[in-house]
């Protein structure tokens, strides 16, 4: 009787294993942690670098009324300063740039007799005030960018050593792309074309000139890019 009752409570002790195994706390899981996004580039804020390119010009005149210079190569290197600021929401991108660039572009054109010495045309300077759009993807913007050209044209007439010259106002209208290679240091890609307007003179034989100029522009640049404001640097993505 004394085994069958030991028998029984082991047996009984043995059920019981079980049940108790399943009241006790499960292990907590594990939770791996998400893995880290890098932040997308910010273009925001102010921005200040240098250009190089060339500019290829065409020079035309009207002497009483009568085209006598349908577009005479006014051509050279061209390089400067440049500044602006960008505003940044979403992917959307604006800003305003302003830019003065020297060069040594320089045309001749043709005689109309055989006697007669050519114009010659020296282009000094252009500059541009222009509003820019564009769309971000990360340390790339793609852009678009138009307004106010001015230029600084000397010509001589006909080989006469006195020079005219002045101040061309008109417009201008481009686009390209900016990359962000860090934070700070943006290459840029752009092709611009300007209407830069035309001018009235009196020639040295009392014959009223119009000069007109325009010029279409490929030219690289190099910016540094100021940290928004009140805004940690944005590493650029690769």
């Amino acid at each position: 009787m004394k085994k069958l009752l030991i028998a029984g409570i082991a047996a009984a002790a043995l059920c019981g294993v079980p049940a108790l195994a399943a009241d006790l706390p499960t292990k907590a899981p594990v939770y791996k942690a998400a893995p880290a996004v890098a932040p997308l580039f910010d273009w925001s804020g102010f921005y200040l670098g240098g250009h190089l390119g060339y500019l290829w010009g065409r020079t035309r005149v009207e002497e009483d009324g009568v085209v006598t210079e349908a577009g005479a190569k006014t051509n050279g290197v061209i390089g400067g300063l440049l500044a602006g600021v960008n505003w940044q929401s979403g992917p959307l991108v604006v800003g305003l740039e302003g830019d003065f660039g020297w060069t040594n572009a320089h045309g001749v054109g043709v005689s109309m007799t055989p006697t007669e010495s050519p114009n010659t045309y020296d282009a000094n300077w252009t500059s541009h005030v222009r509003a820019r759009g564009g769309y971000a993807s990360n340390n790339w913007l793609f852009f678009v960018a138009g307004g106010l050209a001015i230029a600084d044209l000397d010509f001589h007439e006909g080989g006469i050593p006195q020079s005219k010259g002045g101040k061309y106002f008109g417009w201008s209208i481009g686009g390209g792309v900016d990359f962000a290679f860090t934070h700070n240091v943006v290459g840029r890609i752009e092709y611009l074309y300007d209407n830069f307007g035309h001018k009235d003179y009196t020639g040295i034989a009392g014959d009223p000139y119009r000069v007109s100029l325009t010029g279409q522009t490929l030219r690289a640049a190099l910016t540094w890019k100021f940290d928004p404001i009140g805004k940690a640097p944005v590493v650029a993505r690769y």
